[in-house]
């Protein structure tokens, strides 16, 4: 920040830049690690923070105290794809996938290290998984997260997988070196899956939608309980969802040029 620069106002560019700290942290971080990185007054990252949380830019978790992107990045974030009419077009595909399995479909987006539910369509399944607009769950065990990390740039899942990986279930992968193997798997059929790995008794498979570089801007899939999935139908929901997501995909210029 160039402090001889009197057109800005310097509180605001400091708020703004460690919030960006903030996001660019590939966990949760304490107010002792933002003042090592940053090595400013350690009451001014203090205030800021109160301040950033107040408005629900930063979350800060009672337990452990250390802080995270707050909802209502998240807000802006929905707003800025409604613009893009992601929603709009995604409705149809969600809808669609919802009536051919009898599942819950839902369309998601990565917020930092974890993925954020913007949309959903209802299966007719009697017992059918239904999520919160706008709950949040881990990137590295869930299949809207996965599909995401598969279709990213190496630099930048390593980034956000830099923390350790929270098991869930004992079906979790854990360990990161079984996580390029993963990714790999997914690229090769099209589609990830959570086969139990963050809730027990729940299957999910999801595809990414990519734009025109090619890169994942939101995730669309489907979730259901386990003993309804066999492997046959897992691959028969897979191939379908995949094929949905490169027709959005398309609408946002992949594959052209």
């Amino acid at each position: 920040m160039k402090k001889s620069d009197t057109s800005i106002i310097h509180s605001l560019d400091k708020g703004l830049f460690l919030l960006e700290t903030v996001e660019q942290a590939a966990q949760p971080v304490s107010l002792q690690e933002l003042w090592e990185t940053l090595k400013w007054d350690k009451a001014t990252i203090y205030r800021l923070l109160v301040t950033l949380e107040k408005r629900g830019y930063i979350h800060r978790d009672p337990k452990d105290r250390r802080y995270s992107l707050g909802m209502k990045i998240y807000a802006l974030y929905d707003s800025m794809i409604r613009s893009l009419d992601l929603q709009q077009i995604t409705k149809t595909y969600l809808d669609l996938l919802a009536k051919k399995t009898g599942q819950s479909a839902h369309l998601a987006v990565a917020v930092g290290n974890r993925i954020v539910f913007i949309d959903r369509s209802v299966g007719s399944e009697v017992l059918s998984v239904n999520t919160q607009i706008g709950a949040s769950e881990p990137l590295h065990c869930t299949a809207l997260g996965k599909a995401f990390l598969a279709y990213s740039e190496p630099e930048k899942r390593d980034e956000l997988l830099a923390g350790p990986l929270e098991k869930f279930t004992a079906k979790t992968i854990s360990n990161k070196r079984d996580i390029p193997k993963e990714m790999a798997v997914i690229k090769a059929r099209g589609y990830a899956v959570d086969d139990e790995e963050y809730t027990e008794g729940i299957l999910c498979v999801a595809s990414p939608i990519l734009n025109s570089q090619g890169q994942p801007i939101a995730m669309m899939g489907i979730s259901g309980l386990k003993n309804r999935m066999s492997a046959e139908r897992v691959a028969e929901y897979g191939s379908l969802i995949s094929k949905n997501a490169c027709e959005v995909s398309r609408k946002f210029g992949y594959g052209k040029g």
